[in-house]
């Protein structure tokens, strides 16, 4: 059964799946297409910050950065998002950069 033959739940649950034993870039890649084919954009939000996930842990650093913000831009307030920015950033060497995001996650309740 190809993705286009199955509902996006059924392709969430695939993905939630496969990020959970590990297989981040089969997650990522699921995910970047569930994401590609949701109209809502507030149907996407968790399934942008489980692909943002994917890919930090795939060491796609700059795709994690990219969603990670677009999680941000829909949703300010998600402090686990702030936090993944800065651990994005700092996984780059860009520590300066970090430093925002991680208080910004810190003085929402989200510590390291």
């Amino acid at each position: 059964m190809t993705t286009t033959q199955t509902s996006p739940n059924q392709r969430w649950a695939r993905a939630h799946g496969l990020f959970d034993t590990g297989e981040f870039d089969a997650a990522a890649a699921l995910l970047a297409e569930l994401v590609a084919t949701t109209e809502s954009a507030t149907d996407t939000l968790a399934v942008r910050l489980l692909l943002a996930r994917a890919y930090y842990h795939s060491a796609q650093l700059h795709h994690a950065e990219a969603e990670t913000r677009a999680v941000l831009a829909a949703d300010p307030a998600n402090a686990y998002a702030w936090l993944l920015l800065g651990r994005t950033l700092e996984r780059q060497s860009r520590h300066a950069e970090a430093g925002g995001p991680l208080r910004m996650a810190a003085a929402m309740g989200l510590d390291r």
